[in-house]
């Protein structure tokens, strides 16, 4: 039966009619897009392979085109010479090679018509090339290509014997005697003929062939074609008037001007040529100076070509005197060039030029004018972990190849003293007329010349050589008059720093600040102070003024960064202007000329407020981790975690963190002495109070014993107190032993200590145990001998170091005196030509007359110092082979500066590293940076003034007396007693001769008096740590006056009391 299937017998076929699919969108997408990218792929191939073959096809038919041309010239089917010519010009435009067959065809043809253009018409009496002029409007501009094919012929080879035909046939293209019969109507042929030789790297093409000549040359015998090549390099100027927008000026500056050795290379009559026709001075420097960038185009782009462009001009401009012959004008565009050529030129760029190559190699003949300004190197300071703050470590130079000898002397000439004396010459000189702009051009060049040779020796010479005598003066009065004074506010306004890039008299001001800070480096206080200075004292105050407000706005504004566009200074700049207050300051503090408070701007702060924020800075940045605080202090003989990391920071580096602190660390004296005194006092306190060190606290591990016998107190005390370390700033407890050996009484409440300490310095001081010695003024420096310099000698310098950090921190006044240059290195600052007088007064003598000297070839003096040890002498070299360089006049002040920097600094460099490491063991380093030397000897030993009566009395406090009879007869004893009198009363009250700083009004404890009964056999005793006299009740003038004086001339201990 039929069962409705037409398929047959079987399984049924089942249809889908749905829309669903198994292919999810992103593969369909993917197909698409793929799909998509073979067909733009297909459609790029086929578009290449057209440009191919349209390629191929014009570069067939231009080949058949050439070809039938050079096969028609060789046949001779183009009549006449300007038909040839311009045939000759379609070959070259449809492409030549020289090493081809058709290029050496080409060769043979343009031979062959360079000889008949030579020759002369008899019929006009014109060269055959200058004849088609007269017909056809476009011949100069035809002949100027083909002379520039002909040049190129020769550059490809200029040893042949054909290069010469063919040099001599361009020469007299470009004789201006073969254009004479030539109508003025037709000068614009000469001009066009000039133009196609400049568009087709006419100078470009010379030197190519010059250099190749040159590589050629036998090393004394230049091969005779450069003589003709140098001749057409200055052609073209010959037959048109050379002017400002000439096309050959910029391959004359960077092709031309940027061979190496330049004059090296040429034959002598070569060379004479090039200095006479070379516009160098007329055209070349004016339009380099108002086009800059042609100096960093062509060859100038990379440093090796600027010095090459660098050594050339100082062979033409000072070696070959042309600088001095073009006067003020010359002398403007010379600096204005060599200016910005210098300022392109990388960090160490003066150090290649004199031949140090070695990325590492420092010269230990460099004396650096800013090391007194510049971060004490901390062990710490290079591994800070943060990178807001900026390290210490210096930048690694760039390695560069070892430059050839005659090229580095080339370079070293613009830095040469005679060539500095030239230019200063210009701007000093009466006849010169030189306009103020020069000014601001050479402060610039001076600029950039410093930049360059910034790590060289030679950044000495160069200020040295700027200074020079008479004119060195003159300069630096016209720097200050035409182009500082006036024109910077001197009123505490912070727009001058905000700004100080937008101020046009930026670069004067600079430039006077190097010159003059190398002035107070290198000059003693006589000359100073009398008329040989180049500024009057109050012209030198008002500079200072300047320096002030914008170091002290640097600070507390902050710096930009370098390349910054704010018009902000930068550190360098704050830094240098640092440098200049401080070495004035130094001078003030020496031989005062400036008003009281000159230097304190206490008008721009507040002063209570910044004594906080400085204090809280300081807490903040020594604030040491929680787990240190109780074991920081439990291993004495270790420097703790929170003094390590408070001494990593340097002065460069607080001034990034805070601007009070940085200003305290780096210009202290724009704060008051007595603001400076309290904030010293309250980062002990603040110290102290971290520490767990308060006054009274009753913490054990804080707390040390010591039993000192009076007859080896110092022995005992290093025995007993050295390992302490940094635990010394604990309290100490003294027993004292006399003389028999028994214990004397008394309970040590603070007094036992001071008169502990103030012994003690009386033994470490003591010039008689050979660890210091004296100045003529008695002031006392670390013992320069090698005995000094053992290791046990070294310990004894550290615990004195920590003993005097101990009395600082406890505010007790030693009566010691340091001497100045001592007391710099304590601030690490550096020391001058003047420190040299307190420690050796004939050497300093002899180098002031060295200083002055007319010849000082004819003293016969070398980079060596002579010492004697136990008898025996020995000479020393200041540098490496010091005894094989002598001292002349252009190396004499670096001579002066090795010898103060060897006697002031490296003979006690040890003694002084050991003492400052005790030292810093309790009193952080920067807070000693807050004072200047002699503000430092204050806060140690106290005001070296007179001890005034009449101030002692104000603010004595008198207790416990019947009636005031003995105080009135106490007081005009003392009135009446001498100064040492006086300072022998005071060492016995207070344990120091000296008054304290600021008045007794800071004494503290006040200076007491109390009642000490009516018993008047017995002699006044005191309590010194408690500033307290007890005076028995006199009651006539002459036994207060005899008791008195033998108590306080007794030595007695502590048992008169």
């Amino acid at each position: 039966m039929f069962g409705g299937n037409f398929g047959g017998p079987g399984r049924l076929n089942r249809v889908d009619l749905s829309t669903s699919t198994s292919t999810s969108s992103y593969d369909l997408l993917s197909s698409v897009r793929a799909e998509r990218q073979a067909r733009e792929e297909r459609k790029r191939q086929d578009q290449s392979a057209q440009v191919i073959q349209r390629v191929w096809r014009g570069f067939a038919a231009r080949k058949r085109c050439r070809d039938e041309v050079l096969a028609r010239l060789e046949a001779g089917k183009f009549d006449g010479l300007e038909r040839r010519g311009r045939a000759l010009v379609g070959v070259a435009r449809l492409g030549v090679a020289w090493e081809e067959e058709s290029g050496k065809r080409m060769a043979v043809l343009l031979e062959t018509w360079t000889r008949e253009a030579g020759e002369v018409n008899q019929a006009t009496g014109m060269k055959r090339f200058v004849q088609p002029v007269l017909g056809s409007s476009d011949w100069g501009t035809i002949l100027g290509l083909l002379s520039i094919r002909v040049l190129q012929l020769v550059a490809h080879d200029p040893k042949t014997t054909q290069a010469t035909a063919l040099l001599d046939f361009l020469e007299k293209v470009l004789d201006p005697k073969n254009w004479a019969g030539v109508a003025p109507a037709k000068g614009i042929t000469k001009r066009d003929l000039v133009e196609a030789l400049a568009l087709g790297a006419w100078i470009e093409l010379l030197v190519g062939a010059m250099e190749s000549l040159a590589a050629a040359s036998l090393p004394k015998q230049k091969h005779p074609t450069l003589q003709p090549i140098t001749r057409l390099l200055t052609a073209p100027f010959s037959i048109v008037t050379p002017s400002p927008d000439s096309p050959f000026i910029s391959p004359m500056i960077h092709t031309l001007l940027a061979v190496p050795s330049l004059p090296s290379i040429l034959p002598l009559p070569s060379l004479t040529h090039l200095s006479t026709h070379l516009p160098l001075f007329n055209l070349l420097l004016p339009f380099a100076a108002s086009h800059t960038e042609v100096l960093s185009s062509g060859r100038l782009r990379d440093e090796v070509g600027r010095s090459h462009l660098l050594a050339n001009l100082a062979t033409f401009g000072i070696t070959g005197n042309m600088l001095a012959r073009y006067g003020a004008t010359g002398a403007s565009t010379w600096v204005r060039v060599i200016g910005a050529v210098l300022r392109q030129v990388d960090q160490g760029w003066g150090r290649w030029a004199e031949g140090f190559v070695d990325e590492d190699q420092e010269d230990v003949r460099m004396v650096d004018d800013r090391s007194d300004d510049e971060d004490d190197q901390s062990p710490g300071a290079a591994t800070l972990g943060t990178s807001v703050v900026p390290t210490t470590s210096r930048p690694r130079r760039q390695v560069r190849p070892a430059l050839p000898k005659n090229l580095g002397a080339k370079l070293l000439l613009i830095a040469s003293p005679s060539h500095l004396a030239t230019l200063s010459t210009f701007l000093t000189s009466p006849t010169s007329k030189a306009p103020t702009s020069l000014l601001v051009d050479f402060a610039q060049f001076a600029l950039a010349l410093l930049n360059a040779f910034r790590g060289s020796p030679k950044w000495e010479g160069i200020l040295d050589g700027l200074l020079e005598g008479p004119r060195g003066r003159a300069l630096g009065r016209r720097l200050w008059r035409e182009g500082v004074r006036g024109r910077w506010r001197n009123s505490g306004d912070k727009s001058g720093w905000d700004s100080f890039f937008n101020n046009p008299s930026t670069p004067t001001l600079l430039f006077m600040t190097h010159l003059y800070n190398h002035y107070l480096l290198l000059t003693p206080d006589d000359e100073f102070f009398s008329a040989s200075n180049p500024l009057s004292l109050d012209e030198v105050q008002e500079l200072a003024g300047i320096w002030k407000d914008l170091a002290f706005w640097g600070y507390m504004n902050g710096v930009a960064a370098v390349g910054s566009s704010s018009g902000m200074g930068t550190e360098e700049e704050r830094n240098l202007f640092t440098r200049g207050v401080t070495r004035v300051a130094e001078r003030n503090a020496r031989r005062q000329f400036t008003p009281e408070d000159f230097w304190v701007m206490s008008n721009q702060m507040d002063l209570q407020g910044f004594v906080e924020a400085a204090v809280f800075e300081d807490a903040e940045l020594s604030l040491p981790d929680a787990e240190d605080e109780d074991s920081e202090m439990m291993n004495p003989g270790d420097l703790p975690r929170y003094a390590r990391t408070r001494q990593r920071w340097t002065k460069r580096q607080m001034a990034y963190i805070s601007p009070r602190l940085g200003l305290l660390n780096n210009l202290p004296m724009a704060v008051p002495f007595q603001t400076r005194l309290q904030v010293f006092r309250q980062f002990v306190e603040t110290d102290r109070r971290r520490l767990g060190l308060e006054r009274y606290s009753t913490r054990r591990r804080y707390r040390h014993q010591a039993t000192i016998h009076r007859t080896s107190l110092a022995e005992d005390g290093f025995r007993q107190l050295n390992g302490l370390g940094p635990a010394l700033k604990g309290t100490i407890e003294i027993s004292f032993i006399d003389k028999w050996g028994q214990e004397e009484s008394g309970i040590d409440g603070g007094g036992l200590f001071k008169e502990f300490l103030t012994n003690l310095s009386k033994e470490a001081f003591d010039t008689n145990r050979g660890l210091w010695l004296s100045t003529d003024q008695n002031e006392l420096y670390p013992n320069p001998h090698s005995y000094a310099t053992e290791a046990h000698q070294l310990s004894w310098y550290g615990f004195i170091g920590r003993v005097l950090g101990k009395a600082l921190y406890e505010g007790i006044l030693v009566d010691v005196s340091f001497a100045g240059f001592f007391l710099a290195k304590w601030l690490g600052r550096q020391s001058y030509l003047d420190d040299l007088n307190s420690l050796d007064n004939e050497l300093y003598k002899g180098l002031i007359i060295l200083k002055n000297y007319a010849k000082p070839e004819e003293l016969a003096l070398n980079f060596t110092v002579t010492e004697e040890e136990f008898g025996l002498a020995k000479s020393i070299d200041l540098v490496p082979g010091g005894s094989e360089i002598g001292v002349t006049a252009e190396n004499r002040h670096e001579y002066i500066q090795l010898v103060c920097k060897y006697k002031l600094d490296k003979q006690i460099a040890q003694q002084s590293r050991a003492f400052f490491n005790g030292l810093s063991d309790i009193i952080d380093p920067k807070w000693l940076r807050m004072f200047d030397q002699h503000e430092l000897q204050q806060l140690i030993g106290g005001e070296e003034t007179l001890i005034d009566i009449d101030d002692l009395r104000a603010h004595a406090v008198v207790s416990g007396f019947p009636n005031d009879n003995t105080i009135r007869l106490f007081w005009k004893v003392v009135k009446g007693f001498n100064q040492e009198q006086r300072r022998a009363l005071l060492r016995f009250v207070t344990s120091c001769s000296r008054p304290p700083l600021l008045g007794f009004e800071y004494l503290n404890p006040n200076f007491g008096i109390r009642f000490g009964g009516g018993d008047d056999t017995r002699l006044p005793s005191a309590s010194s740590c408690a500033n307290l006299l007890k005076l028995p009740g006199y009651n006539d003038e002459y036994t207060l006056r005899s008791k008195l004086l033998q108590a306080i001339t007794s030595g007695a201990g502590f048992d008169l009391s």
